[in-house]
């Protein structure tokens, strides 16, 4: 009897290993430069993201993040003012590998984040919220679990600004 059932249960088993073994986990560290608008007179500055991903099947995944911008430091005339931007959140990306080492992605996401403006040696002002963001994106996978990236993405109404930036990164997928 154990025969015949393992004979009606192979097809099954043959069938859901491959979607098994497609599932793969991702890590991204990146580092970008970042640009704010809508807010006149502050200066360009440089971010990190990390980001966790699950891939359910090889084009789609759900991902984790956090980012950090350095602070949006005032250009003007006077006492220095620096916006300071931290965030965290959870988005979905869809890759369509067109060659084995090029794969063009786009990531919707959306971010908590809490924003920060200092200056004269103490908090002028602080605010939070939460703000959907877009990006478009090519991996170049270089190794099984090991390849680069390079993105830009934006994120609008972030305490009133919109943060628009450009990343390259590294991708290790397993």
């Amino acid at each position: 009897m154990d025969r015949y059932i393992n004979i009606l249960l192979l097809p099954l088993l043959l069938t859901a290993t491959p979607a098994a073994a497609e599932r793969s986990y991702a890590v991204s560290p990146t580092l970008g430069y970042a640009t704010i608008s809508n807010i006149d007179g502050y200066k360009d500055a440089s971010n990190i993201r990390i980001e966790g991903s699950f891939y359910p099947v090889p084009q789609f995944a759900a991902n984790l993040f956090v980012v950090s911008y350095a602070g949006f430091e005032s250009s003007g005339a006077g006492n220095p003012v620096t916006l300071n931007v931290n965030g965290y959140g959870a988005g979905v990306t869809g890759r369509w590998p067109v060659h084995p080492h090029v794969q063009p992605y786009a990531r919707l996401d959306y971010m908590m984040w809490s924003a920060e403006a200092t200056g004269l040696g103490r908090t002028l002002g602080k605010d939070q919220g939460g703000s959907a963001g877009f990006a478009l994106g090519m991996q170049f996978p270089i190794k099984k679990i090991f390849g680069a990236k390079a993105e830009v993405s934006g994120y609008n109404d972030i305490s009133g600004a919109n943060i628009r930036q450009f990343s390259l990164g590294a991708t290790f997928e397993f």
